[in-house]
């Protein structure tokens, strides 16, 4: 009898312990998802997203360069609450900046797709502003190199947004 009860008293435990590690784990995989969508297609430095834009116009890649900048949604719940108190609701904000992006990714595609361009360096000319829970990094400046190895400096992107140690950018410049 003794020994019936304690072999129930282990499996019980036992299965205490599995139900709790499973909890454990989904809990930590809910974390890690939900930052994953929150921050999706993020990039671990500023030069790894100056090679992903320009792999992504090497190949003519508009939905790739719209990954690589910020979306609506992460937008309006935490970059545009974080900026200075504007007269404009958050959607028309959303609005102007999505068109912007639109016509400069366009613009950029147009003008430099397909022509092999290779990655140089990214570089940041203005000062770091820093906000609740991000920094952004102004006065973009990509340099790249064309297949007769002159260097192109190019002012195509907008400011980027750096949260903990990932990277995308806030825009497209429309110029």
């Amino acid at each position: 009898m003794h020994e019936t009860k304690q072999r129930s008293t282990t499996i019980s435990t036992r299965c205490y312990l599995s139900y709790a590690a499973t909890a454990v784990l989904l809990f930590s995989s809910c974390l890690i998802g939900c930052e994953r969508r929150v921050w999706e297609n993020s990039l671990d430095s500023p030069d790894q997203l100056g090679l992903a834009v320009v792999d992504a116009l090497n190949q003519k890649n508009i939905e790739k360069l719209n990954e690589l900048r910020v979306q609506r949604k992460e937008y309006l719940s935490w970059i545009y609450p974080a900026f200075p108190k504007s007269n404009f609701p958050p959607d028309f904000a959303w609005s102007n900046l999505n068109k912007k992006c639109n016509v400069g990714m366009r613009r950029w595609i147009n003008r430099y797709g397909g022509l092999n361009l290779n990655f140089v360096n990214i570089r940041f000319g203005k000062p770091t502003e820093s906000y609740k829970g991000f920094q952004l990094l102004r006065g973009t400046l990509l340099t790249l190199k064309n297949s007769e190895g002159q260097k192109l400096n190019l002012k195509i992107l907008g400011s980027v947004v750096q949260k903990g140690n990932r990277y995308k950018l806030l825009s497209y410049d429309d110029g």
